[in-house]
């Protein structure tokens, strides 16, 4: 387990396993998308579903949040621009190192939540829970443990609120084992323990960005970008984010109440 507190870089006390042997994280991505990219169609796109689970957990009273697979902290650091004091974990060592930099408000740990030292740092349950674009990078045999380890974590009548790629989205990510359809998130979830889904709505839509990538070639090259054209254009092949619906969107945000008892 690795710990960081606020504003500090982590320190290590034990080294956890890495199947890939390498750390993906080697830059703060999610920060660099959206400080030099934020024109970008997927960095709009994600700044949308990202802003939607704000909504929703701030409108479900929450004051403490564990983001599970939390990455170099920039979800972190929109739950803390919301007053939400945010706990994020994650196996990346890099990760971690930039989100205890770039997130000072919230507190950081690399490992995993079923440590002992994780734990005992982190001894009472949490308003909320998040999972943002994690559930596709776990193995389908261990998809059901993960989501009933992060249910413990949470109070009684506490939320959970996962988003996670469409299976109208074709999977070309390698580091994806599969996306998921309603029906598939049901199943999963009917199967962890002690989990109530409260509702389920779709991010994006798979044709309008086809649409848009398909045109925006025209305007966005490797020699020149017409950047009033691009704006036109996104404006028009996707006129909006949220509430797509789920036989037509790029990803699915799933609201969850964990059980009394």
């Amino acid at each position: 387990m690795t710990f960081a507190t606020p504003g500090t870089c982590p320190t290590e006390t034990a080294t956890p396993p890495d199947e890939t042997g390498e750390d993906y994280y080697r830059l703060p991505d999610h920060w660099i998308l959206h400080g030099l990219q934020q024109d970008q169609l997927f960095a709009q796109m994600h700044g949308a579903y990202v802003g939607r689970v704000v909504e929703l957990l701030k409108g479900a009273g929450v004051h403490t949040a564990l983001e599970v697979g939390c990455g170099d902290g920039w979800n972190c650091s929109r739950l803390a621009e919301a007053g939400i004091q945010a706990v994020g974990i994650d196996w990346s060592r890099n990760a971690i190192a930039y989100a205890s930099v770039l997130v000072p408000g919230a507190r950081f740990f690399c490992g995993d939540i079923r440590d002992p030292a994780f734990a005992a740092a982190c001894p009472e349950p949490f308003d909320a829970g998040l999972m943002i674009e994690v559930i596709e990078h776990i193995p389908p045999r261990d998809c059901v443990a993960a989501l009933s380890n992060v249910a413990r974590l949470i109070k009684p009548g506490g939320r959970l609120v996962l988003t996670t790629p469409s299976t109208n989205f074709p999977n070309k990510n390698n580091q994806h084992y599969r996306h998921f359809d309603e029906t598939m998130l049901r199943q999963l979830i009917g199967e962890a323990s002690g989990l109530a889904i409260d509702s389920v709505e779709g991010y994006g839509e798979v044709a309008a960005e086809r649409r848009y990538y398909r045109w925006g070639r025209w305007i966005d090259t490797r020699y020149w970008l017409i950047k009033p054209a691009r704006r036109w254009l996104q404006r028009q092949c996707v006129p909006h984010w949220l509430d797509t619906p789920l036989s037509r969107c790029a990803g699915l945000i799933v609201a969850l109440t964990r059980r009394p008892g």
